[in-house]
């Protein structure tokens, strides 16, 4: 979600303010952070950083596009534009005459959407009866509908910042309040997860549909990273794109969305972290209070589907009228292995900074890269993700040159254990971004609700700092050798069209 320049412009003010008086380095977060589940299972967390009159929130729930089936993808999505429409209490100027208008529009909306399913067979006339129906229907619904009424609550009370973002594996929002308003925002969010309205639905559709269009169908790189993920996953749902397949946004309904909504975003598959100037004493019983009795929902569904381990190298080749990129990924185990820790290492050995390996060889000395970045984690960190290139060769170079000289650089490993001068290099690395994120009040909360709805606990964020610390270069050079191996390869290639003679 975007909001308007002003809102953006408080929100850089309010940063800075809460970036005042932050932890020093060496300060124990455990003994800053107080964690309760509530009886509807909801996991609250509170990190104490007294200094200035401001705290930082990020609630999410553990569901992302990893979680969707064909037909319905990009649901995680549209919920989350979904979320900022209101309640029966907020986004209404009077909702016992709205709901009746709301049916009227769903049910149009559905017959609509299930005739467009049809393609071809669909029966234009009835397709454009419907369509003028659920139009003058949406038209007498906004004369009572409240636009941005959770903005403007949060804006007159000093708030800033209000935000939300969906991935492969979690949806999250985001406030940043004068610390005095926490209370109102209990009240908002609480109401938003226990009674969100799914206003506005056939509309924000079709917004999403041209959100497609501009972010993926247009751009070069997205329509590469889409091939590329198809090829890499053939079975695990890691190979949905965030936004959706343009047909099933096209033609999702209320029904099936409210249905995702019912199964997912619900107080048992939700962590909220609260960071700033808190206090737990007074916190606590707002929080009870107002989220405790959220009914708790059936666990969601467990994902069965394991991607088979890959036997053969794949290639995707992609003509585009663009300027060449490539990318390489290879199949490996996710947070919090081994293998893992050793891939982060490796990908900051390899990519990270301008003095790292592939950086200075491939970009600045050889000159055949503008760019080449390496990650440990492709695809998402809930399951088994992928360790990944991406480059964009130099004119007149070509991927295929670009390709070799990675290649290359794999083998250097496999052969020739890192220095202990690069590891502890990367290991300082490791351990400032680790301050960093410490550093500020929502830097806080959404590590620990990263770590604590992801994987369970959020000190494994902590405990993990000393893995990645405990990585040699016997762990980074059998990483190479197990991992990334020839027929566990995938490689997409963006081609620049040739023009028609």
């Amino acid at each position: 979600m975007k909001y308007p320049r002003r809102f953006r412009l408080t929100f850089i003010l309010f940063l800075a303010l809460a970036m005042a008086g932050g932890f020093l380095a060496g300060q124990n977060l455990e003994d800053k952070v107080h964690a309760r589940t509530l009886g509807n299972g909801m996991t609250v967390i509170l990190v104490e950083r007294h200094g200035a009159p401001v705290f930082s929130t990020i609630y999410g729930f553990k569901v992302g596009s990893v979680d969707e089936i064909p037909g319905i993808t990009g649901t995680a999505h549209l919920f989350e534009h979904m979320a900022f429409k209101g309640t029966p209490k907020i986004g209404t100027s009077d909702f016992e005459k709205e709901k009746p208008i709301m049916e009227k529009v769903d049910q149009v909306g559905r017959e609509w959407s299930l005739e467009l399913v049809k393609g071809e067979r669909a029966d234009k006339e009835k397709l454009a009866r419907l369509r003028e129906e659920l139009t003058r229907f949406e038209a007498e619904q906004k004369k009572f509908i409240v636009k941005d009424e959770i903005d403007s609550l949060y804006s007159n009370v000093g708030g800033a910042g209000l935000n939300a973002g969906t991935g492969t594996d979690q949806t999250m929002y985001i406030i940043h309040l004068p610390a005095n308003q926490l209370e109102l925002f209990c009240l908002i969010e609480s109401e938003r997860i226990r009674n969100t309205v799914l206003r506005e639905f056939y509309t924000e559709r079709s917004v999403i549909q041209e959100e497609r269009k501009q972010t993926t169908d247009a751009s070069p790189a997205r329509l590469l990273s889409e091939m590329f993920m198809g090829a890499a996953f053939l079975a695990h749902p890691y190979n949905h794109p965030v936004v959706g397949w343009a047909s099933d946004i096209a033609s999702v309904t209320l029904e099936e969305a409210r249905a995702f909504k019912n199964k997912y975003y619900t107080p048992n598959n939700c962590v909220l972290a609260i960071a700033g100037d808190v206090y737990p004493e007074k916190a606590w019983p707002l929080i009870e209070k107002y989220f405790g009795d959220i009914p708790r929902g059936e666990d969601p569904p467990v994902l069965r589907t394991v991607e088979p381990k890959q036997l053969g190298e794949r290639r995707v080749r992609f003509e585009f009228d663009a300027e060449p990129m490539l990318m390489m990924g290879f199949h490996k185990p996710t947070f919090p292995s081994k293998e893992d820790a050793a891939a982060s290492v490796l990908a900051s050995i390899l990519t990270s900074g301008r003095t790292s390996r592939m950086n200075k060889d491939l970009v600045q000395e050889k000159q055949i890269a503008v760019s080449v970045g390496a990650s440990a984690g492709g695809g998402g960190v809930r399951y088994p993700n992928l360790f990944t290139f991406n480059a964009t060769p130099r004119f007149p170079h070509t991927v295929e040159e670009v390709e070799k000289a990675i290649l290359e650089h794999i083998e250097k490993v496999k052969a020739e254990p890192v220095s202990e001068r690069e590891l502890q290099k990367v290991k300082n690395g490791l351990e400032a971004s680790y301050i960093r994120s410490m550093s500020s009040n929502m830097g806080l909360a959404m590590t620990v609700a990263r770590y604590q709805l992801l994987f369970g606990d959020w000190k494994l964020y902590l405990k993990y700092k000393d893995v990645l610390a405990g990585v040699t270069a016997a762990d980074v050079m059998e990483f190479a050798k197990t991992t990334l191996t020839p027929e566990n390869r995938t490689v997409a290639f963006l081609i620049k069209k040739a023009k028609a003679s």
